[in-house]
């Protein structure tokens, strides 16, 4: 999916009546494409964000430590395809191999088509961008103290709990519990997988102008 509302999201006090002052910048956001950007008909625009899981979980199977799946080579191919002059990524989950690589070995070596962020922070056009791929729920603590408050835009992977964060799970895990956090919805076979500390450090601290991630991508 991609979007262009964060442009209004941004958007100076002044702009309308003063929109000389400043230059329009056009956000594209996508993230969970699974290999299949192929067939994402991608809008134009200056800055380019993933929020990972371009790959598949299976495709780092069976690999020796010194290979890499050919759906990275091809997502970094596609991305070189791209007319945004910023292109911006971060890992997700599915990303299992690079958790064993270092963002120096990633960055030159894998994704040369673009920036990858891990747990950090790039100006462009005067926009602030702090990029945290995916850390699983162990490290989860631990990551987001790190990153700077009042920043303009946040690409993390997971989603802030309650918010865009319904995935199905399994029967065995379904409830009938109405959700109070919901208008009292009983959810089922569907719960919330978004992070408690992430939506705890945006309200209390963080406070980004946006906040872009993706890894849910059901439809209860």
């Amino acid at each position: 999916m991609a979007s262009s509302k964060i442009i209004d999201i941004l958007k100076p006090k002044d702009y309308d009546t003063n929109p000389e002052k400043y230059k329009k910048v056009s956000i594209v956001v996508v993230s969970d494409t699974h290999k299949n950007h192929e067939k994402l008909s991608i809008p134009d625009g200056d800055i380019f964000l993933h929020c990972g899981d371009f790959t598949n979980r299976h495709d780092w199977l069976n690999l020796s430590p010194d290979q890499i799946p050919q759906s990275v080579i091809d997502f970094n191919q596609w991305l070189g395809k791209l007319s945004h002059p910023h292109k911006l990524v971060i890992c997700g989950n599915h990303e299992l191999g690079f958790g064993k690589l270092s963002h120096e070995e990633i960055q030159s070596k894998y994704l040369t088509n673009c920036k990858y962020l891990k747990d950090e922070l790039i100006q462009i056009e005067d926009i602030s961008i702090y990029g945290c791929p995916w850390p699983f729920t162990e490290h989860y603590r631990t990551k987001w103290p790190s990153i700077p408050s009042h920043i303009d835009i946040l690409m993390t992977h997971v989603p802030p709990q309650f918010i865009l964060d319904l995935a199905y799970q399994p029967k065995a895990l379904s409830s009938t519990e109405p959700c109070s956090m919901c208008n009292n919805t009983v959810h089922g076979c569907y719960g919330h997988w978004g992070s408690a500390s992430l939506i705890k450090e945006i309200r209390q601290r963080i406070q980004p102008r946006v906040h872009c991630f993706g890894h849910v991508h059901d439809d209860p």
